[in-house]
């Protein structure tokens, strides 16, 4: 006589085995794709820095002495001219 649990049985291990491998499949693929992903993202973005260097020179003010920046056209201080 066949045991109608037993063959039941088989059937629940079978099925877990193979809801097991699915889950590692799934896993696999979901590391190796986010691996990828980092591994573009890491070679498209490029960073490009540029370094400005402003020289400013201060010229006295014949008036007063106060030093103020060249590109002005009065002493902020005084208000004389730029010679």
């Amino acid at each position: 006589m066949l045991d109608p649990f037993g063959s039941f049985a088989l059937f629940q291990v079978l099925f877990v085995i193979m809801f097991i491998a699915v889950i590692v499949v799934t896993i696999v693929r979901v590391l190796t794709t986010s691996k990828s992903k980092v591994e573009e993202s890491s070679k498209s973005e490029v960073i490009k820095e540029r370094e400005v260097i402003k020289e400013i020179v201060k010229i006295r003010c014949p008036y007063c002495g106060h030093l103020y920046e060249e590109t002005l056209d009065r002493c902020p201080h005084c208000g004389g001219k730029n010679a």
